[in-house]
């Protein structure tokens, strides 16, 4: 790695000389190139030389650690590769947009391609690895906050995706989880990655930081979890992501005599949102200025953003309200205004107040009218609260339908949202009034309800014959093998396409009932194979249905067809949950129980937006016979109701009497049970015992190994204050309060990221060896581990070993009389070496959470909190010579170490 930093001279002293512009000091070799650092490691520039370069392979999970490493010890990193003249001069260029944060504001942001927030509709392994990861550290409620798939603009106006965003109270963490055939630099390239840091470089520009992860750093279950406990914030700094949408009162007006008259009546009817659809050079402009100063007559606080697709058409823009506030100012001010300038314009007097105002037209945000690109818009508008604009104009708006557009509009709540277009090719309605139409609150799904923004819900239990008792819990949710096993069965399937026959389906052609309007829906299956199944059933018995999943690449046809109503069902497992609703969804059918208040929510939600003609959102539960701990969540259980009416509205009183609607009227008339309130069992773990921790949970909080906690447990020194039936297992769990009482009881000191620094040398300090494993497996591990503290098993027990097997060749004592490894068979057996090592002297460390072992991948690393700490030549010079020096001591009686300056080079 030295080599190729130190190759071009040259080239090295012109980074060193053009870094030192921003204050950056190059500070040391990384595994591809070098850091460079401000003093208070505010900015950082990783610069990487030939690493697309196959001459020099290197390990890419080595790699994304030692940078996420720097991204969380620095404010901003930004990343370049550079090779030759031409990247440096790249680099040159780039770097201080990046910093400056003066990005291509000149092109309109369109998105190109599918939009992945529906095309990638199922978790990829790695995304599965990150979720269940995160989960384990903060909880699926706290997942529910963070975004997927999240849309923004690169620096030269692209959309881009980022795999999952986190919005925390000091700004935004961008998470790339990186495969290797899709990330790694040899594989894809030099082009294709610099793309990448192209991508990252801009989430950074924009106030965020980006940490990656490969695969391989994913299935280090342990050190992984750690890591996301230390780069990212508590969770009541993480900001929810997800909003209810409420519905903007919206009308399209089209080739109207008198616009502006139009638009001042949908404003007394109580109208919010106005879309305007004229040829070009019929004065759509002048609408938009007319009626703001109409408005802003009517109060002279108010604010507004104007966002327009290029430059050019901002400063003509500009241009055009200093116009027009120059002849409103003529029209409605006693004393003329000073000469005016499309940057600021001067104070003006009020004619009946006769208090003075300032009144500025120009792209900053404290203007009176603000006006910005699209681009510059969709990269700032989360530093605006959402009421911080009274009047938003969108000019050429239909390019309103690009993800990072559509999110500025959404996330505003003005008192009036203009859109303007001259486009009939290319608008398309549907989608402007769902873009137009809709804007974020900060509301619960009940207060939503309850207010009339979203849909009433209505719900129906179906309850099956099935015992599932006995489907296992692993501490989150239902384990998915037990779900498929015991779910997919004929019957229960059958159970669900009868229900929806009888009171969806078989009323549209029979002349004898009244009828239901169309309805369509969404049926939430356990897997892939149960969503393919069913719909197959369906269609057997007459009713239209398909899959949906990843997998399926006619998925996207699917959903285009189920939103023009000619599929009325779509059954998946886990498309829709995120990134895609349907206002038209009138059923849920929840064929797949879980106990996420979080993932059943988010499903729910998939069906609760409002609808013409939508009377209500109708939710039906498959109830199966659960154990006493295992109750799934239900609609009534979210809602906290424990009575249940057939088809009633669940936020209305059972009790109470009050009229039914025609649907209800027809849904009660099918169902020939009398409608009597029935008493249902809503309990949930989840909801039960919030803030119980599990076995693993516990050990991890007093610093003991699991083994540890379950010997205790064993011999009765602990009870665990909640036990569920988990196959022939028992999950147990414990109130939060434990932690202490064990400390106390145990006598345990606390343990903690900040003490296991001293934690670490104490116990190193203590020197008790019953034989000399400890000493040669540390001295071995520290030869072996790459610079993020990992290193391969397989190479650690051959360096192990081999002290043993030297001893043996030289006639000297191997170890204690009572040492397995006084047998040469045992020593030379590389897998029982490595048996022996994990069960000491590594669960030694391991105990103590200084080390994990990741079996999948056979190897074995640091604690990330104590690596961190360590990872310097003082601290490994430090455990070195102690390692040495008690190696001495040791041996003193067995022989001697005769050569200890060859054991020094052997493992120094």
């Amino acid at each position: 790695m030295h080599e190729l930093s130190f190759k071009n001279n040259i080239l090295t002293n012109q980074i060193d000389s053009f870094l030192s512009t921003f204050n950056l000091t190059r500070k040391k070799f990384l595994l591809r190139g070098f850091l460079y650092l401000t003093p208070e490691t505010e900015l950082a520039v990783i610069v990487d030389h030939e690493i697309c370069n196959r001459k020099h392979p290197f390990n890419y999970s080595e790699y994304t650690k030692e940078q996420n490493e720097i991204v969380f010890s620095c404010d901003r990193v930004f990343r370049f590769v550079v090779d030759d003249e031409i990247d440096f001069l790249e680099m040159k260029e780039t770097l201080p947009l990046l910093i400056s944060g003066e990005f291509c504001d000149d092109t309109t942001p369109v998105s190109k391609g599918p939009d992945r927030r529906i095309q990638c509709i199922d978790p990829t392994i790695p995304e599965s690895y990150f979720e269940d990861a995160f989960c384990e550290v903060f909880g699926r409620e706290v997942l529910s906050r963070i975004s997927r798939e999240y849309p923004m603009l690169d620096v030269n106006g692209r959309t881009r995706w980022i795999d999952y965003v986190i919005h925390t109270e000091d700004g935004f963490i961008g998470i790339e989880k990186n495969g290797e055939s899709y990330h790694h630099p040899q594989i894809i390239g030099k082009e294709r990655y610099m793309d990448q840091l192209l991508k990252q470089n801009s989430i950074v520009s924009q106030g965020g930081k980006v940490y990656r992860w490969s695969l391989g750093s994913m299935q280090f279950r342990d050190v992984f979890c750690e890591e996301i406990k230390r780069y990212f914030p508590e969770p009541e700094k993480i900001v929810d992501s997800h909003h209810v949408f409420a519905k903007r009162e919206f009308e399209l007006f089209e080739h109207q005599e008198d616009v502006l008259e139009a638009i001042e009546s949908g404003r007394r009817c109580g109208k919010e949102a106005f879309l305007v659809h004229l040829p070009t050079g019929t004065g759509k402009t002048h609408i938009l200025i007319s009626d703001f100063f109409r408005e802003y007559e009517r109060d002279l606080s108010i604010k507004a953003l104007v966002l327009v697709p290029s430059i050019s058409l901002k400063k003509q823009t500009m241009d055009n309200f200093l116009k027009g506030y120059t002849n409103w100012n003529k029209q409605n001010l006693t004393v003329p205004s000073p000469l005016l300038t499309a940057s600021t314009v001067e104070q003006a007097l009020v004619t009946e107040k006769k208090e003075t105002y300032s009144i500025s037209i120009g792209d900053s945000e404290d203007c009176k009218i603000m006006v910005q690109t699209y681009a510059g818009m969709a990269r700032r508008y989360q530093k605006f609260k959402q009421d911080h604009f009274q009047y938003i104009a969108i000019d050429e708006a239909h390019h309103s339908v690009a993800p990072t557009i559509k999110k500025v509009i959404q996330y505003f709540n003005p008192n009036t949202l203009l859109g303007l277009t001259a486009t009939p090719e290319r608008l398309d309605k549907k989608k402007l009034e769902e873009i137009f139409g809709e804007y974020e609150t900060n509301l619960t799904l009940k207060e939503a309800i309850e207010k009339g923004i979203l849909s009433p819900i209505k719900a129906f239990r179906v309850k099956s014959n099935l015992d599932l008792s006995e489907i296992r819990y692993n501490g989150k949710d239902y384990v998915i093998s037990d779900l498929q096993k015991n779910l997919i069965v004929p019957s229960r399937d059958q159970l669900i396409v009868d229900i929806l026959k009888k009171y969806f389906t078989s009323l549209e052609d029979d002349d004898s009932q009244e009828k239901l309007p169309f309805k369509s829906g969404l049926i939430f299956c356990v897997s892939v194979a149960h969503a393919e199944s069913l719909a197959r059933r369906m269609r057997e018995q007459g009713i239209s249905a398909r899959a949906v999943s990843g997998k399926n690449r006619k998925s996207m046809d699917y959903i285009r067809e189920y939103e023009d109503e000619k599929i009325q069902f779509l059954c998946t497992c886990s498309l829709i949950t995120e990134g895609w609703d349907s206002p038209r969804t009138s059923i849920i059918v929840m064929a797949r129980p879980t106990m996420s208040k979080a993932l059943y929510l988010q499903q729910l939600g998939r069906g609760t937006r409002l609808f013409p003609g939508k009377e209500a959102l109708y939710v039906i539960d498959v109830v199966d016979n659960y154990g006493p701990f295992n109750m799934p969540w239900s609609c009534h259980g979210i809602f906290g109701i424990d009575r249940y009416v057939p088809w009633a509205n669940l936020l209305k009183d059972p009790e109470a009497r009050y009229e039914f609607s025609p649907e209800e009227l027809i849904l009660t008339g099918l169902y020939e049970e009398e409608r009597a309130i029935e008493k249902i069992n809503i309990f949930t773990f989840e909801k039960e015992y919030p803030d119980y921790i599990n076995t693993e949970q516990l050990a991890r909080e007093l610093f003991i190994s699991t083994g540890t906690l379950k010997s205790w447990i064993q011999k009765g020194d602990v009870e665990p204050d909640v036990e569920i039936p988990f196959g022939r297992k028992t999950l147990q769990y414990f109130k939060p309060e434990k932690i202490d009482e064990l400390r106390e009881k145990k006598g345990l000191k606390e343990h903690d990221d900040k003490t296991i620094y001293e934690d670490f040398f104490d116990f190193l300090d203590k020197g008790d060896y019953s034989f000399s494993y400890k000493i040669i497996f540390m001295l071995s591990f520290l030869k072996c581990a790459d610079h993020t503290g990992e290193c391969s098993l397989d190479e650690l027990a051959d360096l192990y070993s081999s002290f043993y097997l030297d001893r043996r060749e030289k006639g000297l004592s191997v170890d204690r009389p009572n040492c397995p490894f006084n047998n040469p068979e045992v020593i030379k057996d590389r897998d029982g070496v490595k048996r022996s090592i994990l069960s000491n002297p590594f669960e030694k460390f391991e105990r103590k959470r200084f080390m994990y072992h990741c079996k999948d991948l056979n190897r074995i690393a640091f604690s990330s909190y104590l690596w961190q700490k360590i990872n310097n030549e003082s601290d490994i010079r430090k455990i070195q010579n102690k390692m040495i020096e008690d190696l001495e001591n040791y041996y003193r009686n067995l022989d001697g170490v005769p050569d200890i300056e060859e054991v020094k080079a052997k493992y120094l």
